[in-house]
């Protein structure tokens, strides 16, 4: 017990540095007041950071924000949930391999090349609109299959799979098969194993997936601003802009509310689903 004090002083202060002191700075200083004429934050409290996210449509972005990083998480955990179950269950060791290279390797390449790919395959003249026309499905090009939240959602879920899929397969992982087997020997279907005890077992890689997707996809702006077009906005472009002009306690403001949600996203799925169990040593 002695020998690990010293071993945790270390990655303690890391995090205490470099992860906490920040937080507690951009909370503290959401308090502050703002002075137009310098373009700098005034050491004096004040709320007027928060009630500035109310105007000029910044509240319904934030919710525009919120409404993309849950539905991105949940169609990736859709996805992701079946995907975890193959890669652990059914596939033999190469072939899990191959498939958790294939989730992994676009992020060899740059995200801004990533993006910029879906704009060839769902744009007026992209390979998805000229199939369809050759197919005769449709006689003209589909518009809203780029620069449009269908879009917006496609590049997100596209970007943020993975993120999903290895908590989920993390948790299987801990599932022991001699439960799956009782359960099949007692007359359990595939599908009412999978509902009854895979699913139960497996709650805190799912709120973890979701969670990690959810987190990302509010701090992520590249997909918006590449497939959305000019009029789409997210809460990290919101930031960017505020920071343009120097706004420093209102983009810390809405980072702060930010983190509140995401914070209590986390309380809610140690309380609900066990999040702390995915992280529990289960040998002995």
């Amino acid at each position: 017990m002695k020998t690990s004090v010293p071993l945790l002083a270390a990655p303690l202060a890391a995090i205490l540095v470099f992860g906490l002191a920040p937080l507690v700075l951009v909370v503290v200083w959401s308090f502050c007041a703002w002075d137009p004429a310098t373009y700098w934050i005034k050491p004096e409290f004040s709320l007027a950071a928060y009630g500035a996210i109310l105007e000029a449509g910044r509240w319904s972005v934030f919710l525009s924000t919120l409404g993309k990083a849950f539905l991105t998480a949940a169609i990736c955990l859709v996805i992701a949930y079946p995907t975890a179950y193959a890669m652990h269950f059914l596939a033999g060791r190469t072939s899990s391999v191959v498939l958790a290279a294939l989730l992994t390797i676009p992020f060899f390449t740059s995200y801004l090349i990533r993006s910029f790919s879906w704009r060839l395959l769902l744009g007026r003249t992209g390979v998805i609109n000229t199939l369809l026309q050759q197919a005769g499905i449709t006689d003209a090009p589909l518009d809203w299959l780029l620069f449009s939240d269908f879009a917006v959602i496609v590049g997100l879920v596209a970007s943020y799979l993975p993120f999903a899929t290895f908590p989920v397969l993390l948790s299987m992982r801990r599932v022991d098969p001699i439960v799956l087997a009782a359960s099949r020997d007692l007359g359990a279907g595939f599908w009412t194993m999978a509902r009854t005890v895979l699913l139960p077992l497996t709650y805190s890689g799912v709120f973890a997936g979701f969670l990690f997707v959810f987190v990302m996809v509010a701090g992520s702006s590249t997909e918006v601003q590449m497939l959305g077009g000019a009029g789409a906005s997210i809460v990290s472009v919101m930031i960017n802009d505020v920071m343009r002009v120097a706004n420093f306690p209102l983009a810390f403001a809405i980072s702060t509310l930010m983190l509140v949600i995401v914070f209590g996203l986390v309380l809610i799925g140690d309380a609900i689903f066990g999040l702390s169990s995915l992280f529990e040593d289960r040998s002995q």
